[in-house]
């Protein structure tokens, strides 16, 4: 226990600085607000820590369930004409139902069918994952598809968020530059540091530019718990034939999102640590910590892989380092969620910008062209699958597209002998995050 605590604390504090900051752009991209990120961003990973089959992971708010999620919040509140209150209820129903039909995916032991998703799909489907963020910060920053653009004018959020992008992957070159040891860098995420000089340089020289929205905010617990009480789905209008057809969708495909983020996540911390996750065990996990972020009024999660990588980087030991990355982004929470409404908006865009990136497949057209796959058949193939999962995650639905995807790659590999491509293409570029020197191959 005492070898194991200190390695467990430093690593669950580490990463708790990324998972925090991460949680808050989450937050705001779902339209929910910063509170509703960072709360996702505590909760979530100290369920699945203790609950999970992955016995090393740090869980919670991700790129592609928020993206996700987005839609549902904005679909939620077009259908009921701004009724903030009928809104509220129905996002939290599709959220609840969306848990209970991951934990029905453990409970009907459906984990292992993971390995039967062709990485072409993943790749294809990731990809139209991050083309989704970019869209949806693009129509904020420039006011485009009907939003209204940022306060401040279109130029001086444009400076602050491609600048903010630029700054998180200086900043590790930076620190690496000026001989700050590893040991120290390791409790300076660029991503943290950004957002914190940024907000500095902003409030001194008075920017007349928008600020983040907090969304919900803890004034007690009395209140906090009038809030859930308030917005648990309770009004008789949900429950009609029409309502509940309406959020299945919705929930069905947060819940493959869930499965796809965890699953594939648990495969590479598997590879990491030689050891086996039980799959049905995570999902009901997932399932559990997405049901609490839902009735709490957060946002839902998953298993995270850079975070988790970066935890396993950080020397994490036990579960309980998973446990106090949860716990320390509380803390951090409580600390400064007074402080977030100081950040300006464009600021959060850069960071999207980059959890765009970090969505991106970048290894698989890098090798193609590299390598000159272009002239080999069965790669043409294979990058024809990846565009056709990528298109039509962005312009149809998630689920169409890895359903349709799967359904193509398996028609063809029975008749036309279609071959996937490799699963070690993706990396996870950890060291971005704490200008670390060597990047963790990962799928």
């Amino acid at each position: 226990m005492k070898k194991t605590l200190i390695p467990d604390l430093l690593a669950g504090l580490t990463v708790s600085f990324a998972a925090l900051s991460l949680g808050a752009a989450f937050g705001i991209m779902s339209g929910r607000g910063a509170f509703a990120g960072m709360l996702g961003a505590g909760v979530i990973p100290i369920i699945t820590s203790i609950f999970g089959g992955t016995r090393l992971q740090a869980s919670g708010p991700t790129a592609p369930m928020t993206a996700v999620t987005a839609v549902v919040v904005a679909y939620a509140y077009e259908h009921f004409a701004g009724d903030k209150l009928l809104s509220e209820q129905y996002i939290t129903l599709i959220l609840m139902m969306s848990s209970l039909f991951i934990a029905l995916a453990g409970i009907f032991r459906l984990g292992r069918f993971i390995a039967m998703v062709p990485q072409v799909v993943v790749l294809g489907f990731m990809n139209g994952i991050a083309v989704l963020i970019w869209i949806d910060q693009l129509k904020k920053l420039f006011g485009l598809a009907g939003k209204t653009a940022l306060e401040g004018g279109i130029l001086t959020n444009s400076i602050i968020a491609f600048g903010v992008l630029g700054a998180i992957y200086a900043i590790p070159v930076m620190l690496r530059k000026v001989g700050i040891p590893e040991s120290i860098r390791r409790f300076m995420p660029s991503i943290f540091i950004t957002i914190v000089v940024t907000t500095i340089i902003t409030a001194v020289t008075q920017l007349d530019v928008a600020h983040v929205a907090l969304g919900q905010s803890i004034e007690s617990f009395s209140a906090f718990g009038d809030l859930v009480k308030t917005y648990f789905p309770s009004d008789s209008r949900l429950f009609s034939s029409e309502m509940l057809l309406s959020a299945l969708p919705y929930a069905l495909q947060l819940c493959m999102l869930a499965y796809l983020d965890s699953l594939l996540t648990s495969l590479v911390i598997d590879k990491m640590t030689k050891e086996k996750t039980n799959h049905n065990k995570e999902l009901l996990a997932q399932g559990l910590a997405n049901f609490v972020a839902a009735l709490i009024q957060s946002i839902p999660g998953a298993q995270a892989t850079i975070r988790s990588v970066l935890l396993l980087k950080e020397g994490a030991q036990t579960r309980a380092a998973g446990v106090f990355t949860g716990v320390f982004a509380l803390l951090g929470f409580l600390l400064f969620s007074k402080l977030i409404v100081l950040i300006v908006s464009a600021v959060f865009v850069g960071v999207l910008f980059k959890a765009g990136l970090d969505v991106l497949d970048r290894d698989f057209p890098i090798a193609y062209f590299k390598n000159k796959w272009y002239t080999n058949k069965q790669r043409n193939i294979q990058l024809m699958l990846v565009l056709y999962t990528t298109i039509v995650t962005v312009v149809v639905d998630l689920n169409v597209a890895v359903i349709s995807g799967t359904i193509i790659f398996y028609a063809g590999k029975k008749f036309l002998g279609f071959v996937d491509a490799e699963d070690d293409f993706s990396e996870v570029h950890s060291d971005e995050l704490l200008g670390t020197d060597i990047p963790v191959a990962a799928r």
